[in-house]
C-alpha cells in the first residue's frame, strides 16, 4: 500500500496479488483507512473489481442463488426453507466485499453455541460456499475466490443408536394421539416406527401412491433421488385408512415443519422418554423388523432404502438381549 498527495488530495494505491486499485480522499488517515480495509479484502479473497456489486449482500446472493437453483434441486421445499432461514442471519447482512473467514467462523461458532449440531451448522455452511461458488461461476460476481473454503468445517455428528422399548413406544404413540394441533400426530409417528419412512418421505406420500389391496406404497421423492416401493403392515393400512382425505391427497397436510417436530418434542416429554428425535424412529423400526419380525438384512435395505449392509446394520442396532435369548433356542 503506497499513499501520497497529490494537489489537494490523497491517494492510496494498493498492489496485490496481481490486483491495483487506487481512491482519492480529501485527509491522509481515510486514505489509509481504505486502504488497509482493501489489502484485507484481496488478503481473504473478498475483494469485489466491480463497483457495482459492492453493495450487494449475502442475503442478495442467497436470493439469486435460491432462484437458480430451485428448479433443480432433488428436496426444493428444504432448500428453499433453509435458504429462506440463512437470509435472515446476521451473516446475511454482510456485503460481498466484508464476508471474511473471520466473520464466517464466528457464525459457525455462534450457531453451535445456540445448540445446532455440528452436522446442522456443516449444512449451512456447505449451502452458502455453494451460492458463493454458484455465484462467482454463472451469475458473474467477480469474487477472486471462496471465503468459504477457508473455513474449517465442524465434524459431522457421530451416528446416533437411541431406540426405545416396547412399553416406552406405547406411551410414546399415545402422547402423540393427545396433540391437538397435529390430530395425526399419533399416526404419523407410529407409520414411520412400523415402515422406515423418512419424515419428508412420509410427508409426502399421496393417497394415489398407495395399493391398499396389495399393502405397498410407492415413495415418488426419495433421499436416494429415485422412487422406492415400501411393504405396508396390516396396522399401517389401517392407520392410513383413518386419515381424513384432504385436498391436494396427502395424508399429513403439514404447513409448518418446524411447529410440527415441536409438537412431537412436547409428545416425547409428556411420555417421560429423554433424548429421543423423531429420526430415531426408523431405528427402532429397523431394530423391530430384526427382532421380532425376523427380516433379513436385504429385506431390511429394500424398505428402508439403505444402499449398503453396514448403513443397514447401523440403524439396525440390534439389542444384545435379543442375541442373548437367540443363544438359548
Amino acid at each position: 500500500m503506497y499513499v501520497r498527495k497529490m494537489r489537494n488530495k490523497w491517494q492510496c494505491l494498493v498492489r496485490m496479488k496481481g490486483t491495483s486499485i487506487s481512491q482519492s480522499f480529501h485527509n491522509k488517515s481515510d486514505a489509509t483507512k481504505w486502504g488497509k480495509e482493501k489489502e484485507v479484502e484481496i488478503e481473504n479473497g473478498t475483494y469485489v473489481k466491480d463497483l457495482k456489486l459492492t453493495g450487494m449482500r449475502l442475503k442478495d446472493l442467497l436470493q439469486l442463488y435460491l432462484e437458480k437453483a430451485l428448479h433443480k434441486s432433488k428436496r426444493p421445499k428444504l432448500l428453499k426453507y433453509e435458504v429462506e432461514l440463512l437470509r435472515r442471519s446476521p451473516l446475511a447482512r454482510i456485503t460481498l466485499q466484508h464476508l471474511s473467514p473471520k466473520k464466517i467462523a464466528e457464525f459457525r461458532d455462534d450457531r453451535l453455541k445456540a445448540g445446532k449440531s455440528r452436522s446442522t451448522v456443516r449444512s449451512y455452511l456447505k449451502l452458502l460456499s455453494r451460492a458463493i461458488t454458484i455465484g462467482r461461476k454463472e451469475l458473474e460476481i467477480p469474487l477472486s475466490h471462496n471465503p468459504f473454503e477457508l473455513v474449517e468445517k465442524p465434524k459431522a455428528n457421530p451416528p446416533r443408536e437411541r431406540t426405545l422399548e416396547h412399553e416406552e413406544l406405547k406411551r410414546l404413540f399415545k402422547s402423540c394421539d393427545a396433540c391437538h394441533q397435529f390430530h395425526f400426530l399419533g399416526a404419523f409417528a407410529e407409520i414411520l416406527y412400523l415402515t422406515l419412512c423418512r419424515r419428508g418421505e412420509l410427508i409426502r406420500l399421496n393417497w394415489h401412491d398407495v395399493d391398499f389391496i396389495n399393502r405397498v406404497a410407492v415413495l415418488k421423492e426419495t433421499k436416494a433421488d429415485k422412487p422406492r416401493t415400501i411393504a405396508l403392515s396390516p396396522r399401517v393400512i389401517e392407520l392410513l385408512k383413518a386419515l381424513p382425505r384432504t385436498v391436494d391427497g396427502t395424508f399429513f397436510p403439514i404447513k409448518s415443519i418446524s411447529a410440527f417436530e415441536k409438537s412431537f418434542s412436547n409428545a416425547v416429554k409428556r411420555a417421560n422418554i429423554d433424548d429421543f428425535h423423531m429420526h430415531d424412529l426408523r431405528h427402532c423400526g429397523a431394530q423391530h423388523l430384526i427382532e421380532d419380525e425376523n427380516w433379513n438384512t436385504i429385506e431390511l435395505m429394500q424398505q428402508g432404502g439403505w444402499t449398503s449392509s453396514g448403513m443397514a446394520k447401523r440403524y439396525a442396532n440390534i439389542n444384545p438381549k435379543y442375541l442373548a435369548k437367540k443363544l438359548l433356542k
